[in-house]
């Protein structure tokens, strides 16, 4: 009996979310991209290009140009940067706090060579507790904080491609 019960109050709740507006980010219509074919003007074989080609490969409909000219939109990444500073010492003047900051630079133009989405910078931060002791578990802990500022950059990004208005 009580199993049923669990599975009914789960069935009540999502009842509940999907009434009240609750979708997963990107499943939206409004966070579709509005355009065909995108080239995408980044480092080659880096990871910021392998991720942007899954974000934009899944989305349907949209296909990857092989040059600008054949694109509807063209996405040109600047820069992109890792940065690391110190924040807290403790009384015997080990780190104990650190800012991981990632930044991306973006422009995005028509085929027209219009400027769709000014130049423009994403900075993202995350606070890390560290301890010496650990010092092998915070790098990674470390690689991992800055991979999940690079995925939240590439959303954010991706939210502003979805709102670009072609006009043609």
């Amino acid at each position: 009996m009580i199993p049923a019960r669990r599975t009914l109050l789960s069935l009540l709740s999502l009842g509940s979310l999907s009434a009240c507006g609750f979708s997963l980010r990107g499943s939206q219509l409004s966070s579709r991209l509005p355009f065909s074919s995108i080239y995408l003007q980044v480092t080659p074989h880096s990871l910021l290009e392998r991720e942007l080609r899954g974000a934009v490969l899944g989305q349907d409909g949209v296909v990857l140009a092989k040059d600008p000219k054949s694109a509807e939109v063209v996405l040109q990444i600047f820069s992109e940067a890792l940065e690391k500073k110190v924040m807290t010492l403790n009384a015997q003047g080990q780190v104990r706090e650190l800012s991981l900051l990632y930044r991306l630079k973006f422009e995005a133009r028509g085929r027209d060579g219009k400027i769709l989405i000014p130049a423009s910078e994403l900075a993202l931060q995350a606070l890390m507790s560290f301890s010496e002791s650990q010092a092998p578990a915070k790098e990674a802990e470390e690689k991992m904080n800055f991979s999940e500022l690079r995925n939240d950059a590439i959303n954010q990004l991706m939210r502003r491609l979805a709102q670009v208005k072609l006009d043609e």
